[in-house]
């Protein structure tokens, strides 16, 4: 299915064009984005409450749509909004470097790790936490872009400053607020977040490789053990180098025979 949708041979083509300008998957979920803000005011909160993922209603009220549909539930904001261009505009950049079926999988990653870790807080009784909208998804996708491209040149305002500069500037600004407010669950949900897509990165692009089981060693074939029953040949080099007077009773015995068996060759 897979390989179906996203044929590899068209993986780092546009989805379609429009006048003439390349369409990738990045904008059309960056616009995804943006009329669900409209959807939300329609519908309003109440029935959107049905979307959003807390670990109640997947797990107690069966709500088992909620991991893929939390990130439509998004009330209009301006931030929201001005996210959802800068995902279309860093998204897409990462889509053209990873191809398109590395950036799905990036992006069902950052969908599934809140929802992952809020069940993971539920589990050791940890309960009001939730996730909802598309946020943190184009957050963790600026920090992929950061990571791909840590000295691209970014304008901000009056100032020219470099990715990972304005990432780490954002993402500290996030710590410290969760730290000043003691909300750790919000900080854990950062961490994960960045740390997602920060490996994900990493991962694709070979500078980071997951550990190797180690191959259990082939067993050596034990060396056959060896006769105590010298042989003619032992004994002879043993007269070589020690003399006549150093064989035992059984060499003297053995030599004997052989040479018995010698001369009834011979005659």
């Amino acid at each position: 299915m897979f390989n179906s949708w996203l044929p590899e041979s068209k993986d780092h083509l546009p989805l379609t064009w429009w006048k003439q300008h390349p369409v990738y998957l990045a904008g059309i979920i960056a616009l995804v984005g943006v009329v669900s803000m409209v959807v939300t005011a329609v519908l309003g909160y109440d029935l959107m409450g049905h979307f959003v993922f807390t670990y109640d209603s997947a797990f107690r009220q069966l709500h088992l749509w909620t991991p893929l549909t939390y990130v439509f539930v998004n009330p209009p904001s301006l931030w929201t909004l001005i996210g959802c261009l800068l995902l279309w505009n860093f998204g897409e950049a990462v889509e053209r470097h990873l191809g398109r079926r590395s950036f799905v999988r990036l992006l069902l990653l950052l969908l599934l790790v809140s929802p992952l870790l809020i069940t993971l807080f539920g589990l050791f009784g940890g309960r009001g936490f939730s996730c909802m909208g598309i946020m943190q998804l184009e957050f963790g996708v600026f920090i992929a872009f950061a990571t791909l491209y840590p000295h691209a040149k970014l304008s901000v305002i009056i100032l020219t400053i470099e990715a990972w500069v304005l990432a780490a500037v954002f993402v500290g600004l996030n710590a410290l607020s969760s730290l000043g407010a003691r909300d750790w669950s919000s900080l854990l949900l950062l961490a994960a977040n960045v740390g997602t897509a920060y490996a994900f990165i990493r991962f694709e692009t070979g500078t980071l490789k997951l550990p190797s089981l180690p191959k259990p060693s082939p067993k050596t074939k034990k060396p056959a053990k060896k006769s105590s029953t010298p042989t003619v040949d032992d004994i002879l080099d043993k007269i070589s180098h020690q003399g006549m007077q150093s064989l035992t009773a059984e060499e003297r015995s053995i030599l004997d025979k052989a040479s018995d068996e010698m001369k009834r060759r011979a005659g």
